[in-house]
């Protein structure tokens, strides 16, 4: 895969504002990756032109050599010279516009790789940011207007160019003073491209904040279609992607309403000066018949010079299009990615985890940090389990020891060596995490169990990791087996059949730091004391950290940690904090007493 192309600096000053020219420059570079067909493409351009340019000359020889002097040989030779000129203008042309888009869907191909493997490296935080719908648009829609916009502008560039300077070259050629005359709408042509450069770069943004407002509403009722029945909120979905819509609208008709000015504004400039020139033309056709063709074919070369000059009017809008959203791109390319300093590699692990004086903030603006002043250990092989309140920092810690985060103050250490010292990817492949948001793949059951370890098939492995987490028990129902795809995020199977696919991953993995956050929520009764044997099976010999609101799945556990507010207010095994008649002797009292509760309903400050 090429490296995505470093950019030279661009300078933003506010969210909209940014260096133009360095984007396009940018976005220029990789269409220079492709100089051999670009080349071959704008040759083909330019031949095109010159032929285009030559039908105002063409059509005078007409006129004076077959209808004036009734030239013979002309007449008799003429319509294959046209058919000449129209079979090649019209080779010329396919070659110069297939391979003018064969360059635009390289550069988009190119792009999106370039900007989907950045994403795959950007920090957690990133995400928290920014929404994934609006990662899709800008994958999608935002490229797709790159690429395109920068081609056409490039075919407009060269072709209509070559056209105009061919076609002006002729008036001066017939006559240079009216020529001279038609020329001075050009200073004016000039103010209204910049007038409307400004407007199309601020138009162009605001649709593409747009189209991410609609793809959000989209996703949003995508996912939440169960709910939005059951609550009636179709209306409401209904409301808020009108309101998107509406606005997508509004900034569309803005930038046509400032692109269908362009030509006519154009026309009322050139229009009074063709006038001029008809006048004086017309006037000059007493000086014989030859005249006559002459104006012909030099009014015809003024009308034939309005297209290309159309086209090059409006080029700006294309430009400003394509930049904006190449900067919309490139913010993605450009992101920092996810820090991996370390230096000292992960061969093998103790799984001995240490947090000492641990903070850590989400953003600097949290008033109450999640955690504050964190101590506790983990010893090689040991299960801890995380108690508390939702909001007390349990899935914090677990992402803190996958280095999603950062602690602000304090240190985590993993056999004696700050997290943020070791390789990234070396940590993570000695840790397994099964979540209470299970993530499956639109992909087959054993694609998924066997995630990120394809190149490590083992059927053994993957026959005791199904076993393990009894998918086997509902394979037999699929008529494919490990075969069936499960869909989107993994529609097609019950909750309890995802997490038992997401235990089988872990179990599979085989490594020796085991995170569970909340890994039996989803499953009923019979499957969780199924599940729970396969994870006490799992956990032994490992390190093992374990979130669990049903407080019975933790018992066995060398370790409880009790997290209010982001600190810990007792920790212990379970029968010395029953004894202790805390926190968690009074939660553990009350979850006995309604057994069926596996929520903190009964939290107690």
């Amino acid at each position: 895969m090429t490296e995505p192309i470093n950019p030279p600096a661009v300078t933003r000053t506010d969210g909209s504002a940014f260096d133009a020219r360095a984007v396009f420059v940018r976005l220029l570079r990789y269409l220079f990756r492709h100089a051999r067909l670009l080349l071959m493409a704008i040759g083909f351009m330019v031949l095109t032109g010159l032929i285009e340019a030559s039908v105002a000359a063409f059509i005078e020889k007409v006129l004076k050599n077959g209808f004036l002097s009734g030239d013979q040989w002309f007449v008799r030779w003429s319509g294959i010279m046209l058919m000449c000129v129209v079979f090649a203008r019209a080779i010329f042309g396919f070659i110069a516009n297939y391979t003018m888009a064969k360059v635009g869907r390289l550069v988009i191909y190119e792009i999106r790789q370039d900007v989907f493997q950045n994403m795959l490296r950007l920090p957690t935080r990133y995400f928290d940011k920014n929404s994934s719908s609006k990662n899709v648009s800008k994958l999608i829609y935002d490229v797709e207007t790159t690429a395109v916009a920068t081609t056409d502008t490039l075919s407009i560039l060269f072709k209509d160019s070559v056209v105009s300077l061919g076609l002006i070259a002729w008036l001066f050629y017939k006559d240079w003073r009216l020529t001279l005359i038609f020329m001075l709408t050009i200073p004016f042509l000039v103010g209204i491209i910049r007038y409307a450069n400004k407007r199309f770069r601020r138009t162009s943004k605001d649709i593409q904040d747009s189209m991410g407002g609609i793809a959000d509403t989209v996703k949003e009722a995508s996912v939440g279609h169960k709910v939005i029945k059951v609550y009636g909120g179709q209306e409401q979905e209904f409301e808020n992607f009108t309101n998107a819509n509406n606005f997508n609208l509004r900034q569309n008709l803005k930038r046509a309403k400032v692109s269908a000015g362009i030509v006519p504004s154009t026309l009322l400039l050139v229009g009074p000066i063709l006038a001029l020139i008809l006048y004086i033309f017309l006037n000059h056709l007493r000086e014989g018949p030859e005249s006559a063709a002459s104006f012909v074919s030099y009014i015809m070369a003024c009308m034939m010079l309005m297209s290309p000059l159309k086209r090059l009017a409006k080029v700006n809008e294309k430009i400003q299009i394509g930049v904006t959203a190449a900067n919309s791109v490139f913010s993605i390319i450009d992101a920092e990615p996810e820090q991996n300093s370390g230096t000292v590699a992960l061969t093998e692990t103790h799984g001995h985890l240490q947090f000492n004086n641990v903070s850590f903030r989400y953003t600097d603006d949290d008033e109450q940090p999640v955690l504050d002043s964190l101590t506790f250990e983990i010893k090689p092989g040991d299960r801890i389990a995380l108690v508390g309140p939702s909001g007390s920092g349990k899935s914090t810690i677990t992402s803190l020891i996958l280095r999603f985060y950062k602690p602000q103050t304090g240190e985590i250490l993993l056999d004696g060596h700050n997290l943020n010292d070791l390789v990234l990817n070396d940590l993570r492949d000695h840790v397994s995490l099964v979540s209470q948001e299970t993530s499956l793949f639109d992909d087959t059951i054993a694609r998924n169990i066997m995630y990120g370890m394809l190149d490590q098939y083992d059927e053994a492995r993957l026959q005791a990791a199904i076993k393990a987490a009894h998918v086997d028990e509902f394979l037999h129902e699929l008529p494919l087996g490990l075969e069936t795809v499960v869909g989107e995020s993994g529609l097609r199977l019950s909750g309890g059949q995802r997490q038992r696919i997401a235990i089988a991953r872990a179990i599979y993995k085989d490594a020796p730091i085991l995170i569970l956050d909340e890994a039996t929520s989803a499953l009923d009764n019979k499957s969780e004391r199924y599940v729970q044997d396969a994870l006490e099976t799992l956990m032994q010999d490992r390190t093992s950290l374990v979130i669990a609101h049903r407080l019975s799945t933790i018992e066995s556990a060398d370790n409880i940690v009790v997290l209010d507010h982001g600190k810990i207010v007792e920790q212990g095994p379970h029968r010395r904090l029953l004894r202790q008649g805390g926190v968690y002797a009074d939660l553990h009292r009350a979850q006995s007493s309604h057994p069926n509760k596996k929520g903190f309903f009964f939290w107690n400050r």
